[in-house]
């Protein structure tokens, strides 16, 4: 089964051969960066702006910035925000950080890697351009540090609700940005983080060229999951720790 399905810029795909097709299609010279969604109606909001923690993102990032004071044995300085947030999202704490990766492949693995469960559900790709989006929200068209002075205005109100940004242009805004920490899922994950700065949602901007949305009907889910897995983008690829190469090896017996 094969063939790319257009409209406007949104594309349906039914394996990896059509993925290719459609990153040949736009490609223009320039950075993308993406992500992949199990449900293609999901919505493209960092977590802590998801119910239940709605209205408690200084309260979730004082609680862990204590509690794990205590229990890190590497920490950074109190004062560095943009690192400290960095070891929430790593931790899975709900924060303002979208995820998105450099890869379209690794996209395609978290979209489809439900498919056992959710073959019921179209899933999604999202493919962004990082630069277009920095420059329509008013900053410079190149990619920031997750430790830049810009990125650290941006962070800051997640720790104190009531801090006043010297640059009052970062407010109400999202930027995308690169981390900054040497952790091999980042690493292989070839991460990357839209900052939201606000409750508007990267779908309601209209700038052309900014997002693009590959669907992933439900029931080619589990062939693409075969492909990925076939070009070795797997659970401990995507998780390189030895608990889940663990759980690989057991999956693969059961089947």
């Amino acid at each position: 089964k094969r063939g790319v399905r257009y409209m406007g810029e949104m594309y349906t795909i039914c394996n990896l051969g059509d993925l290719v097709e459609v990153i040949e299609k736009i490609e223009e010279n320039e950075i993308y960066w993406y992500r992949g969604h199990g449900n293609k109606n999901w919505p493209l909001i960092p977590s802590v702006q998801r119910v239940p923690y709605l209205g408690r993102e200084q309260y979730l990032a004082n609680d862990f910035y204590m509690k794990a004071s205590v229990t890190l044995r590497d920490k950074p300085d109190f004062r560095n925000y943009s690192a400290w947030l960095s070891i929430m999202r790593h931790y899975g704490l709900p924060t303002r950080l979208l995820d998105w990766s450099r890869s379209p492949l690794i996209a395609a693995y978290f979209a489809v890697e439900d498919w056992k469960r959710r073959s019921d559900r179209d899933a999604c790709i999202w493919i962004l351009s990082p630069s277009r989006l920095n420059a329509e929200e008013g900053f410079q068209d190149y990619l920031y540090s997750i430790d830049s002075h810009t990125a650290l205005q941006m962070i800051r109100p997640a720790f104190k609700k009531e801090y006043v940004p010297e640059n009052p242009a970062v407010i109400d805004r999202i930027l995308a940005c690169y981390p900054i920490e040497h952790d091999m899922r980042i690493y292989v994950q070839q991460s990357a983080f839209t900052l939201h700065n606000t409750n508007r949602r990267l779908e309601d901007i209209k700038e052309e060229g900014l997002l693009r949305k590959i669907i992933i009907p439900g029931e080619v889910k589990e062939q693409l999951a075969y492909e990925l897995d076939i070009m070795g983008i797997s659970l401990s690829h995507v998780y390189p720790d030895a608990q889940n190469i663990a759980k690989e090896h057991s999956l693969r017996e059961k089947d």
